[in-house]
């Protein structure tokens, strides 16, 4: 059977390379139970010398391994069995309650290895009558012992995995506000780039001269933009409200210079509004639309942005009906650093609970297509 990866981290790193991965979790059960067998022989020792009777320290160890020895042989079934329930899902009241059974069971399999080991080790001009004794004394004094090993082996296996699983959470959200900073950059970087700017101000000259409000606008909307840009707090999730909201700001600065060359449809389902999504979302997905598609093309072009809740799913479409990929296929499309910042982002929040796809339309045009798991900003 596999150990837990947890006993891993009780040895050196540097030591890992010449003792085989498989026989880690054994050597390190065995070291624990060594001490126990050790601690358990020396009391003993103290107990039998207390009580003036002879004891050599050497007999009193072999007890100790004899009582400890027990367990780690029945350490990797316990374990196995831990799994087994954790795997059902239950609340930890309910697996304590599963536990019970296979615990007594587990007690009772340890009490008839003890009297074996001690019938063969320490006794072995014993009778098994002798030993059927000794068994069922145990029986009747130690059930409820054996009992609390057994739940503690759980215990501190599922405190171990706990402890691990609370250090992934923290490192995945570490990496999430990585990735998050990384996409602001990337934003700010898209939104500040000279050309960017030069047609947004070449737009805003041109506008001064024939429609002064159209140009006040205009510049309005480029500072909204910046604004919203700079203003993110930082968290994992956001309602799809803010995002179309962030998006307004871009799509008329993006509709002016494109004038009558660009129309962009936007179909939001009402549920859908309060869905939970990866801030700065939308933004680059369309942005790529109209830079990758639109732009190439002659004449008008359109861009659709969707997104409908159906159960416990939220679908977000972004489509366009620009030049398309290239004409080599999708196996030739490269991501840029939006479309590759936003699948990775979606991996590390929702694991394989949710689907990027990329797809050609036809006649012409381009679809990204998102699928993830419902959850709403409302409780």
């Amino acid at each position: 059977m596999s150990w837990p990866a947890w006993l891993l981290r009780f040895v050196p790193e540097g030591s890992r390379a010449g003792v085989p991965r498989r026989w880690l979790g054994p050597v390190l059960v065995l070291a624990g139970y060594t001490v126990l067998a050790l601690v358990y022989g020396a009391q003993h020792s103290v107990y039998r010398a207390s009580r003036a009777e002879p004891s050599g320290f050497g007999e009193s160890l072999l007890i100790g391994a004899i009582e400890w020895g027990g367990w780690a042989l029945l350490t990797p079934l316990i374990l196995a069995v831990a799994r087994r329930v954790r795997a059902t899902g239950r609340p930890w009241p309910v697996q304590l309650v599963l536990h019970v059974p296979p615990g007594l069971l587990f007690a009772v399999a340890h009490m008839a290895l003890h009297a074996l080991l001690r019938r063969l080790l320490l006794e072995p001009s014993g009778g098994w009558d002798a030993t059927w004794t000794y068994f069922t004394w145990m029986l009747s004094k130690t059930t409820d012992f054996d009992l609390l090993v057994y739940l503690s082996v759980v215990g501190l296996d599922a405190a171990l995995r706990y402890s691990r699983q609370v250090r992934e959470e923290a490192v995945r959200a570490s990496q999430l506000e990585a990735q998050l900073a990384q996409a602001q950059l990337h934003l700010l970087r898209s939104q500040l780039r000279p050309h960017f700017l030069f047609n947004t101000l070449h737009a805003i000259s041109a506008l001064m001269h024939r429609d002064v409000t159209a140009a006040d606008r205009m510049v309005g909307q480029l500072s909204e933009l910046l604004r919203a840009s700079l203003e993110r707090d930082g968290r994992h999730e956001v309602p799809l409200s803010e995002e179309l909201d962030l998006l307004t700001p871009y799509l008329d600065i993006e509709r002016t210079r494109f004038s009558d060359r660009l129309q962009v449809e936007v179909d939001v389902a009402p549920e859908a509004r309060n869905a939970l999504v990866p801030p700065l979302l939308l933004q680059p997905l369309v942005e790529n639309a109209i830079l990758h598609g639109i732009a190439p093309r002659r004449g008008p072009g359109r861009v659709w942005v969707r997104a409908a809740r159906s159960g416990e799913r939220l679908s977000v479409e972004v489509r366009d009906d620009g030049v398309g990929p290239p004409s080599a296929g999708l196996e030739a499309l490269r991501e840029g650093i939006g479309l590759g910042s936003t699948r990775a982002r979606l991996e590390k929040l929702y694991g394989a609970a949710q689907s990027l796809t990329l797809a050609a339309n036809a006649p012409r045009g381009f679809t990204v297509s998102l699928s993830l798991p419902y959850r709403s900003a409302r409780p």
